[in-house]
């Protein structure tokens, strides 16, 4: 009974030392190289509504860049980092843009999370609307950019 425990303890040893001398690998990660290239089109489902109605809108988001893969403990203090690249075409991404809507009063946006994630507009005062989508770049502190502006027409 005794030679189990004893070989048991040996062998755990014996992994523990092996393993300490093996050297501890730092998770791999992902950092922007340069500035990216990005480019929004936006959409919406209608042009022309009725007072009251919804607009559906889209945006699509395509960002070229060089990523470059790191060891993580590489990393400088503050710097952007993922665990894997993001995708250069993002078909649908309404719902994640800032919209800037002219003139302001007239027009809501529906914050409601869809899993489509397009954005519903609901017209809500007749006239002419200016709807244009922001985004911030990711990896890039402070830069957004901003795509074509959506006219709409309410009646």
């Amino acid at each position: 009974m005794q030679l189990i425990p004893t070989a048991f303890f040996a062998f755990l040893f014996a992994g523990f030392a092996f393993c300490a001398s093996c050297k501890q690998q730092s998770p791999m990660v992902y950092v922007l190289a340069s500035e990216q290239e990005v480019t929004l089109t936006s959409s919406a489902s209608a042009s022309s509504v009725k007072q009251g109605e919804q607009v559906v809108l889209h945006v699509q988001r395509r960002a070229v860049g060089q990523w470059k893969q790191i060891p993580r403990d590489q990393l400088t203090h503050g710097q952007c980092w993922l665990y894997t690249p993001p995708p250069e075409l993002e078909p649908e991404v309404a719902d994640r843009m800032e919209w800037e809507v002219i003139p302001d009063r007239g027009v809501e946006l529906d914050p409601t999370f869809r899993m489509d994630h397009t954005r519903i507009a609901v017209m809500v005062v007749a006239g002419s609307y200016k709807l244009t989508p922001y985004s911030p770049v990711t990896c890039e502190k402070d830069r957004v950019v901003q795509g074509p502006t959506i006219e709409i027409e309410v009646s």
